[in-house]
């Protein structure tokens, strides 16, 4: 019975400290998870050259899109205070 490793491009608990770790997936591998297959050691999280270019990557301006605009625009409009409105009352019949 052979037991297949799950391919996910999201890190594994030992990318917790690797640099390169974006949190829903690793800027370098698009499987990380194999980079830790049969107890090897992901080369990337002690290579300096690669850190610095994700350093220089990283300090590049970034497109946004159009979602993320308007998310920020969202939260930074001011929320006005809108009156608060008397219920309806029923008119009762005589």
């Amino acid at each position: 019975m052979s037991h297949r490793m799950r391919t996910s491009c999201k890190p594994v608990r030992k990318c917790h400290s690797c640099l390169l770790n974006l949190g829903d997936h690793c800027w370098l591998y698009t499987y990380p998870r194999l980079q830790w297959r049969d107890g090897k050691i992901c080369h990337a999280k002690e290579d300096e050259a690669t850190h610095r270019e994700f350093e220089t990557w990283r300090k590049q301006p970034q497109i946004k899109t159009r979602e993320e605009i308007r998310r920020e625009v969202f939260r930074s409009r001011s929320k006005k205070a809108f009156p608060r409105r008397e219920p309806r009352r029923r008119v009762s019949e005589m």
